[in-house]
């Protein structure tokens, strides 16, 4: 029994860096393709609802996509379906395994809809220099419970209760 899992499962951990570079996608919805992965940045141009794209990389919540023109620019994570909807590997069980490795899902579409978007990558946090004078700026910003209360009735805004942290020691 461990022997029949044991290939499917190495064959599936060599194919995954593979499939890892470049994957097929499709556009969910009208979408601007961008230059970078910014909302504000230049439109480069436009791609319409079910076109089939190529995800080169990924940027927080953004993929960096090439078309079938071979343009390049950027669409938002929300925006696309990672897989082409063929039924690459097939509906054997080798086929279902690898779908299920490569994305979590065992259905026939092999697509995951939810999308996590933290911000953050990995190669991020690994080069973060941490900047102990904004963290003491932010410091200066703290107010007190009572000086949010007057404020708040100086403006005309009405009270919310709501736990306040405590004060650091």
């Amino acid at each position: 029994m461990m022997r029949r899992l044991l290939l499917p499962l190495l064959f599936a951990l060599f194919l995954s860096p593979l499939q890892a570079q470049e994957q097929g996608a499709t556009v969910l919805l009208d979408s601007l393709l961008r230059a970078e992965p910014y909302i504000d940045a230049e439109v480069i141009g436009k791609l319409k609802a079910r076109a089939p794209v190529t995800v080169v990389e990924r940027s927080g919540g953004w993929y960096q996509v090439r078309d079938s023109r071979n343009r390049s620019g950027w669409l938002r994570m929300s925006a696309i379906r990672l897989g082409d909807g063929s039924s690459a590997g097939g509906d054997s069980g080798i086929g279902q395994t690898l779908r299920f490795l490569s994305t979590g899902r065992s259905g026939a579409s092999g697509v995951t809809v939810a999308t996590g978007i933290r911000g953050l990558d990995a190669a991020d946090v690994a080069n973060a220099i941490p900047d102990h004078e904004a963290v003491r700026k932010l410091d200066r910003h703290r107010t007190s419970a009572a000086e949010a209360q007057r404020f708040a009735r100086s403006a005309g805004l009405r009270s919310h209760q709501f736990d306040y942290l405590k004060e650091p020691q």
